[in-house]
């Protein structure tokens, strides 16, 4: 091998981790992250108590803001698919001109996804003795606290073993929702299609009042998140077979199942609903729904399914957020000693072992010990600012040329970028005084760490290599 040939090779990632998942696998684990159906019992019941039956309105306008944040995600993961994710697209989309501010950028990155390591399985988990219910008493918080380890365990396995599990489960998810969306067929109003956007909700009397586009707009905030995930398909990049541009095509399909999977079985409950007023007001309306057009056998098995979805959730989450912890030694982001402990790989399942667990028993902490409002309001805010750093490097990669080789390209370039930093700003002004102080806090607690701790290495640390490639593509 020449000189040249050498440095290449050195200045390249290894294949530490089992190249094992086909798109489909990919796409399965990366849709289990997501969890369509936590998102259509937890988070939609909020958008229709926001904006009635404009609940739809709102999600389609959350889908749009998502096509164009896909699309960004899609061609940086296309060129750069790298296990730690986000953080790695905006460190390698910075370069040229912008090259002195992409190792700081890419650190606040770190932090910000950092932030959300913990937070997000814990409550995702949490939901877990709400809808078992029906057949058993559980403390939340025990319960919560258990799917996180079970999870972790789980997720040590081989990628492949994962990737079956999390499609089985994920059939079973999608299944609670077709049920949920036949019902609502089957109850069918059909003049209320046009409520989808005029907007209505239900009063104090029982009536209906009509829902200013002011509060669909603030409603939105909430959607973009119900479908928030479908962009981990690049921290799984390593262990897919094929050309790069698999990735792209897994973000893409991911938000496409979601935005389905979550939407169409809103708007079949809003139409079969057999009072709009009450559905529209109750902090419950897909349990009430079902209550009301079916018994409790099925109410009981859609329950059951959505535990399901809540652990193969959790399941999804932690085998991604282990990868970024693995990603993050990888590029020695800790002190030493604990670079090489996260980065350790099992010699048998060719998973990031120790990271895994770990993000498992710090999520297991959480449930323990905080409470889930309180873990809901510490990730909101990060998310808007990981989004506009992905939008700010989407806009410059291909600007100053990063992205010039990436085999997908987003159509229709600078607007995708520009939409979705417009529509962020209005998002940021629905987030609470304590969620911004938080992110704030977090982006400041970043870059001091790179500043004092990172940039002082000058490149012994924090210099991330270039993207493993499957060489067999």
């Amino acid at each position: 091998m020449s000189d040249l040939g050498v440095r290449a090779a050195e200045d390249r990632y290894e294949q530490e981790l089992h190249r094992g998942l086909g798109v489909l696998g990919n796409i399965a684990i990366t849709v289990s992250a997501v969890t369509p159906a936590s998102s259509v019992f937890i988070i939609v019941p909020f958008i229709i108590l926001t904006a009635g039956s404009a609940a739809v309105l709102s999600m389609i306008f959350a889908a749009i803001i998502g096509v164009v944040m896909a699309f960004c995600w899609a061609e940086l993961s296309a060129a750069f698919p790298v296990a730690g994710g986000d953080y790695a697209l905006v460190w390698h989309a910075f370069r040229g001109r912008w090259g002195q501010l992409g190792s700081a950028l890419s650190f606040v990155t770190f932090a910000l996804m950092l932030s959300s390591v913990a937070f997000i399985p814990a409550v995702i988990a949490l939901g877990t003795a709400e809808y078992l219910s029906s057949v058993v008493t559980l403390d939340t918080a025990i319960a919560g606290a258990a799917v996180c380890l079970i999870a972790a365990v789980v997720g040590i396995l081989r990628i492949r073993t994962n990737a079956l599990l999390t499609g089985i489960f994920l059939a079973i998810e999608l299944i609670a929702l077709l049920v949920l969306t036949i019902l609502g067929l089957a109850n069918l109003h059909v003049e209320r299609v046009g409520d989808f956007f005029s907007g209505v909700i239900g009063n104090s009397s029982g009536g209906l009042d009509a829902v200013p586009l002011a509060v669909v707009f603030t409603a939105t905030a909430s959607a973009v998140f119900a479908y928030n995930g479908y962009s981990n398909a690049v921290n799984f990049s390593e262990e897919t077979q094929g050309s790069s541009r698999r990735i792209a095509t897994a973000i893409l399909w991911s938000l496409v199942i979601t935005v389905i999977a979550e939407l169409v079985p809103t708007m079949a409950v809003l139409l079969g609903a057999p009072d709009l007023a009450a559905i529209t007001t109750s902090s419950s309306p897909m349990i009430d729904f079902m209550k009301a057009t079916s018994n409790d056998t099925i109410n009981n098995l859609v329950s059951l399914g959505v535990a399901l979805a809540i652990f193969n959730a959790t399941l999804a989450i932690i085998l991604e957020f282990g990868r970024i912890l693995y990603s993050s030694a990888r590029d020695r982001a800790w002190p030493g000693v604990v670079n090489d402990w996260l980065r350790s790989v099992h010699p048998r399942f060719k998973s990031p072992w120790v990271a895994t667990a770990l993000v498992g028993i710090v999520s297991a902490t959480l449930c323990l010990t905080v409470d889930l409002n309180t873990l809901i309001t510490l990730t909101g805010a990060s998310l808007v600012a990981d989004y506009a750093l992905i939008s700010l490097a989407g806009l410059v990669g291909r600007q100053g040329g990063a992205t010039a080789n990436s085999p997908y390209r987003m159509p229709w370039w600078p607007l995708p970028p520009l939409v979705a930093l417009i529509a962020l700003v209005y998002i940021v002004t629905q987030q609470t005084t304590t969620a911004l102080i938080v992110t704030g806090g977090t982006i400041l607690i970043g870059f001091v760490y790179w500043l004092v701790v990172i940039y002082p290495q000058r490149g012994r640390a924090w210099n991330l290599k270039e993207p493993l490639r499957d060489e067999t593509a």
